[in-house]
């Protein structure tokens, strides 16, 4: 192997991984919300009932719908008479009575509203049980392989579960895939019909870096919530389950937040598809290949290392056509304080088909010789 060494050193300083705080939630996680990198679990693919953090996956779908333009913000859309039957927290719609799609996310995101989720899900795909099967297509393709929704409001039945890990995967494809949409997961109160309704997320009133996403609860599934925050530019999502009570569910979820952003950064070292190195490729048709990664690379470090971190590239040599997109190259190769802190893949970033008869001739020499 060849080595290319980047010179990189990244500004950061802290010498070692704090431990994580003491939670009193049955389950929980902290994750980077860039990267994904989890910074601190516990029994996080525990299967567990999610209470109404089921609602995340069932706006995740209804926002995907108003994204290809199946719903409007302002569609009118009838109540059907299975969502007045619905048991749990309600807006107390009535049957026939007309309301906007707009005001029946509300409903769903800050009261958990089950009569607005039936009426949602019956106006998507024509009712509960087909949009259930769409809500769990989703869940396979985001690789939540610990979860199975029976329903699309969260409440409790046989079977209906999910985990930690597989929560925090799907508030971070919230906040990824519909940032213009992150309003709805942090609104604090809902006025309908001369009620007013409070978000039982309590942490929206206790830390303004707060921005969503769920709260729920259930007796069999206690208390739940996904909760992600922003300070600066890092972001922190964290998710606790079956907390024994709303004080506990709270004090716990800002733990794991603090936890997050007083030991660790994140940094994004290199765009999606950015060309890192190119390197001398034999026998194709373009003498060199561009290699890189195919989705943004953050790297997460301790908080506040300083000038510790160093990188290489290792390449693959020698590197013959024919290369395909997405075809390893090499590794990115860092170190902390002259210590392993993790290889990761480089791709190649194009195609490179096989040169024509006197390249390949010429090539094969040059390969022949430089052994």
């Amino acid at each position: 192997m060849r080595v290319f060494w980047l010179g990189l050193a990244l500004l950061f300083s802290a010498t070692v991984w704090a431990a994580p705080p003491s939670i009193s939630a049955r389950a929980w996680i902290v994750i980077d919300q860039a990267s994904g990198h989890v910074l601190a679990d516990s029994q996080a693919d525990l299967p567990l009932p999610p209470a109404s953090l089921t609602q995340m996956m069932t706006a995740y779908v209804l926002l995907d719908d108003l994204r290809k333009n199946k719903l409007s913000l302002g569609e009118l859309i009838t109540v059907p008479p299975a969502a007045t039957q619905v048991d749990g927290a309600r807006l107390f719609l009535t049957a026939g009575e007309k309301v906007s799609v707009d005001t029946l996310l509300q409903g769903m995101l800050v009261e958990s509203a089950g009569d607005a989720v039936i009426t949602l899900v019956t106006a998507a795909e024509g009712n509960e049980t087909a949009f259930v099967a769409r809500m769990n297509r989703e869940a396979r393709r985001l690789g939540m392989t610990k979860t199975r929704f029976l329903n699309a409001t969260g409440l409790s039945e046989p079977g209906h579960e999910s985990s930690a890990r597989d929560l925090a995967l799907l508030g971070r494809a919230l906040a990824r895939d519909f940032p213009d949409r992150m309003g709805f997961f942090l609104q604090k109160t809902l006025q309908y019909k001369g009620a007013t309704y409070y978000n039982g997320n309590r942490l929206l009133w206790r830390d303004d870096t707060v921005i969503g996403l769920k709260a729920g609860r259930t007796p069999q599934a206690g208390y739940c919530t996904a909760a992600l925050a922003q300070r600066g530019d890092q972001r922190r999502l964290a998710v606790v389950l079956n907390a024994r009570t709303d004080v506990l569910r709270a004090q716990d979820a800002l733990k794991l937040l603090n936890f997050g952003f007083e030991n660790f950064d994140s940094v994004l070292l290199y765009r999606a598809r950015q060309a890192v190195k190119s390197v001398r490729i034999y026998r194709g048709d373009s003498p060199s290949i561009s290699m890189g990664f195919e989705q943004d690379f953050h790297m997460l470090v301790p908080r506040g290392s300083a000038t510790r971190v160093k990188a290489e590239i290792v390449t693959r040599q020698p590197v013959v056509a024919p290369i395909r997109t997405g075809q390893n190259l090499g590794v990115l190769r860092l170190t902390l304080d002259g210590q392993p802190f993790g290889d990761y893949p480089m791709v190649a970033l194009h195609n490179v088909g096989v040169a024509g008869i006197f390249g390949r001739v010429w090539d094969s020499l040059q390969l022949f010789f430089a052994r």
